[in-house]
């Protein structure tokens, strides 16, 4: 998530820098729909240099995205603007297959064929040791992790 946040800001960066040049040589601050974009631009950057500060990843810790009830995993995602949140998605521990990790996802496959990816700011690390932690023995035994 933070390549993919930082990638992101460098283009919109550029865009702004494009926004500025067409500011500085020409007359479209005159223009309302002009200072529309670049207002718009700038709470565009506001949130794309916000993802990648650490008061981000500490406001939007795993156990927010990741709950558990006795017999489902409620599943949020992270989405949209600022701290947006989408889902939930509820599945049955009983249903799920294998369960996969990656640097800012989790990607659940269960016995339906059935796969779901969920984006969390959370390193593989983080989010093996949370899975650990709320799974009991006989759930990880019958999981599949990667």
């Amino acid at each position: 998530m933070d390549a993919i946040n930082k990638k992101i800001a460098v283009v919109v960066l550029f865009i702004g820098v494009a926004l500025s040049v067409l500011m500085l040589t020409t007359k479209l601050t005159e223009q309302p729909w002009f200072i529309f974009l670049f207002v718009l631009w700038v709470f565009v950057f506001c949130s794309c240099c916000y993802r990648l500060t650490p008061l981000f990843k500490t406001r939007n810790q795993v156990n927010d995205f990741i709950k558990r009830d006795a017999k489902h995993l409620v599943l949020f995602s992270l989405a949209g603007f600022f701290d947006k949140k989408s889902g939930p998605q509820w599945l049955a521990i009983k249903n799920i297959k294998h369960l996969s990790t990656r640097n800012n996802e989790l990607l659940v496959h269960s016995y339906q064929q059935t796969q779901f990816s969920i984006s969390l700011p959370a390193s593989k690390v983080e989010l093996d040791a949370f899975l650990q932690q709320i799974l009991t023995n006989s759930e990880r035994r019958s999981i599949t992790f990667d």
